[in-house]
């Protein structure tokens, strides 16, 4: 994976915001659409994405249609932005009484892309990532066993394998010495 698309990837809405506000993005301020946040759960964290009218519609009928929802301060994701502080206090109050799985998977069955913050123990543990074959277990001599991400991506004509752990400090030294002509002795008994 190269440097240039994990920068991408947390770029956040920088492409974004033109095509939608006519702003330049930047890094100061609040963020002109929302809501595109995160809420406190009563059992952790959600992101909230519901920027497009039909994700925001669908989201007030997870909510019950609350009265507040058709307050011209939120008729649409210019004014949700603008008016972010009273929003905020409103869904928090409400996602508070909400367990993250099934405001989760709520939102998933009516396709709006919200996603749980998972800690690394609900990672490892997630059902659809053991599914997926995303963690492997790796016998390491001087840890013992070790789970660790696997392949970033599956191919079937060059399958990826893990064919050894990472290698203990100073293990291979003597042949990396050897390549270039040098021995651990004339570098000061390294090993």
């Amino acid at each position: 994976m190269s440097a240039q698309e994990c920068v991408a990837a947390i770029l956040e809405l920088t492409f974004e915001y033109w095509p939608y506000t006519g702003l330049v993005a930047s890094r100061l301020g609040q963020k002109p659409i929302q809501p595109l946040c995160f809420m406190e759960c009563r059992d952790g964290w959600i992101f909230l994405c519901a920027i497009e009218e039909h994700q925001w519609e669908r989201f007030v009928d997870i909510m019950g249609n609350p009265e507040w929802a058709g307050l011209e301060l939120f008729a649409n994701r210019l004014a949700r932005g603008a008016n972010f502080d009273a929003l905020q206090a409103l869904l928090q109050e409400w996602c508070r009484d909400q367990s993250v799985q099934e405001l989760y998977e709520a939102a998933q069955r009516r396709r709006i892309p919200f996603a749980p913050v998972s800690t690394m123990g609900d990672l490892v543990a997630s059902p659809h990532l053991r599914a997926r074959g995303f963690f492997v277990t790796v016998e390491h001599p001087a840890a013992g066993p070790v789970t660790m991400p696997g392949a970033p991506y599956k191919l079937s004509a060059t399958p990826w394998q893990l064919r050894r752990p990472a290698p203990c400090l100073g293990q291979h030294t003597a042949e990396v010495l050897a390549e270039v002509g040098l021995d651990t002795v004339a570098v000061g008994g390294a090993a």
